[in-house]
């Protein structure tokens, strides 16, 4: 069994969080870290054995934490299938609108500009998307059954990943600087289209 560490990691992770996703992998040092948290270089690479492993360190809490949002807003939301994802995209809204500078998401950014030097960066952010459907699918098949709404399971499957691409691409419209309004005119009519889908027969969703 390997030494207890000495240092409150969920601290240490989060000032690597975030000096990797505002400076960005390259400009970030393992000495910025320990500068950052005032925990010594040698603790560092004794726990994360290098900055690539301190980064994926962060890189995982960090989606773990965004897989942890989307499952608590849909869960938590009330009503129709239609305003648990309409909850999901205004969360998502107003999480990427208090970032600085509207930075988006780490997990976007990095699997765009790590993602084939770090193949681990691609595999976690697959298990994060993954979980994030898996949330949003529990939710719309609960909705589904106190609707009486008729889904087999591909369908729920497309509907959950819809969900997602759309919450995912409002990430990265606001980080290309879309007015706050037209980023809810957007999931506004997101979440109505998904609704009309829904409520249509299912004949007419098989076409």
């Amino acid at each position: 069994m390997g030494r207890p560490r000495q240092f409150d990691e969920s601290a240490l992770l989060d000032a690597a969080t975030e000096l990797f996703w505002s400076q960005g992998f390259e400009q970030t040092s393992v000495e910025d870290v320990s500068r950052a948290t005032g925990i010594g270089n040698g603790s560092i690479y004794a726990a994360y054995r290098s900055k690539r492993g301190l980064f994926l360190a962060a890189f995982e809490r960090y989606c773990e934490g965004r897989a942890r949002l989307v499952r608590e807003v849909v869960t938590s939301a009330p009503g129709s299938a239609q305003a648990a994802v309409r909850a999901l995209f205004e969360a998502i809204i107003d999480d990427c609108v208090s970032q600085p500078d509207r930075r988006g998401c780490l997990m976007l950014n990095s699997i765009a500009q790590l993602g084939s030097r770090l193949p681990e960066v691609i595999s976690i952010g697959n298990r994060t998307t993954a979980d994030m459907e898996r949330s949003v699918a529990e939710r719309l098949r609960r909705a589904a059954e106190e609707s009486g709404a008729e889904l087999d399971a591909p369908t729920l499957a497309a509907y959950s990943a819809t969900v997602v691409m759309t919450a995912q691409g409002l990430i990265q419209l606001s980080r290309l600087g879309t007015p706050l309004g037209r980023l809810r005119e957007i999931a506004e009519v997101s979440s109505r289209s998904l609704s009309e889908a829904w409520n249509a027969p299912v004949a007419d969703r098989a076409r």
